[in-house]
């Protein structure tokens, strides 16, 4: 059997290892428009590769569809492939990661397999085209060259991270055979607000970020939120974005920031009742940077900057509990880490082959899925590989 992958990504090459292990006469090329394999991966985990995660609940994924996916082939399973392929991994906080905790080990390791393997790569090309028959599919690449295979499987990645080989252009393709592709949006990405926090660029607010769909509470994290200049970032904004991005019907987005998690509202004017006393001149300065200090007092709505009595003492521990950012708009594709949308899961059988054309598989980011950070989108990468390797083989 000849089998074409067109995509270098984690989803590709996974897969291409899968069958190759099952049986080294299986012909696999994978064809790539980066010169390297796997680059998106070095970025993974902050350079740690972030392979998974122990935890998931309802927001993890993006439809029931998705999480079944998962189901199949989860992190239990995933682990002890990782094993068998001799690849030890290690938990940190309910992430898994390589033993090694580094993105560039992982990605040589698993292309010193590929070459183990005799995988063939081709690097360099884009896919010009593609004709399917009852027999074969035919491909067409930018290099003019035309391949034939027995099946063709698209592991492409999406639209996100387009300096890592995500552009988006596989899309373009896939309409010309019909394929309905659903809205493509940034996920996982920063936020902008409406709010000007030019002023406290670069503080880091340890906190619970918690957002409202118009009135309705829909999401909370313990995590830390990152302000840039025009809005907000962290692992729990970027969550947040995704989240957003699904919806469809809210009017009005808000983003509520809790910075004194740890404290009932009685509890934290108790407090600064107590720090005022101490420090007449301005207690903020005692718990935050003088930046951060500054904005709290202007946007609390205190009249006094510096000498507070005890109703702008609550309305300071009101704001500090009840930090509230206005959501205007996601940052775009270059700063997401995952796409949104892509090929409707209608349009593809159970195994992930497609339902309007013979001998076509479609696996990874390409595909309406998507998780939130923590490894969630590379388990779907991989559970998705081997729904397809499963299939290929039974077939």
């Amino acid at each position: 059997m000849k089998i074409g992958i067109i995509g270098q990504g984690y989803s590709g090459v996974m897969l291409a290892i899968l069958l190759k292990r099952h049986d080294l006469n299986i012909d696999v090329t994978i064809f790539d428009h980066n010169e390297k394999t796997n680059k998106k991966l070095l970025a993974t985990g902050n350079g740690r590769c972030n392979l998974g995660n122990l935890e998931y609940n309802n927001n993890t994924f993006n439809s029931e569809f998705t999480k079944n996916l998962y189901l199949n082939f989860d992190i239990s399973k995933q682990r002890e492939l990782f094993n068998e392929l001799g690849l030890e991994t290690r938990t940190i906080n309910n992430l898994v990661y390589p033993y090694s905790l580094s993105s560039n080990q992982v990605v040589a390791y698993l292309n010193r397999l590929l070459k183990e393997y005799k995988v063939k790569l081709v690097n360099g090309v884009n896919l010009n085209s593609y004709e399917v028959s009852n027999d074969f599919v035919t491909i067409t690449m930018s290099n003019r060259k035309i391949y034939k295979f027995d099946k063709v499987i698209f592991a492409t990645g999406g639209k996100s991270k387009e300096v890592l080989g995500s552009d988006g252009s596989i899309f373009r393709i896939l309409k010309t055979h019909n394929y309905t592709i659903k809205d493509l949006k940034v996920g996982l990405a920063p936020i902008k607000v409406s709010e000007n926090v030019k002023g406290i660029e670069n503080e880091r607010l340890k906190c619970i970020a918690s957002l409202y769909l118009d009135k309705d509470l829909v999401y909370q994290e313990d995590g830390e939120v990152l302000i840039k200049k025009d809005g907000l970032s962290g692992i729990s904004i970027f969550n947040i974005s995704s989240i957003i991005a699904r919806n469809k019907t809210a009017k009005k987005t808000r983003i509520v920031l809790d910075l004194f998690k740890d404290y009932k509202i009685e509890e934290l004017e108790e407090k600064f009742e107590k720090y005022s006393r101490i420090a007449v001149f301005s207690f903020l300065e005692g718990i935050f940077t003088i930046k951060m200090s500054d904005y709290i007092r202007k946007n609390s709505g205190v009249k006094n900057l510096y000498d507070f009595d005890n109703r702008e003492i609550k309305r300071i521990a009101e704001y500090t509990k009840n930090m509230e950012f206005t959501y205007i708009s996601t940052y775009d594709f270059n700063d997401s880490q995952v796409t949104i949308g892509g090929v409707s899961i209608n349009n593809l059988n159970d195994d992930l082959s497609s339902k309007l054309e013979k001998n076509i598989y479609m696996i990874g980011e390409m595909i309406d899925i998507d998780g939130l950070c923590g490894g969630y989108n590379l388990m779907l990468c991989l559970a998705s590989a081997y729904k397809a390797y499963t299939s290929l083989i039974n077939n």
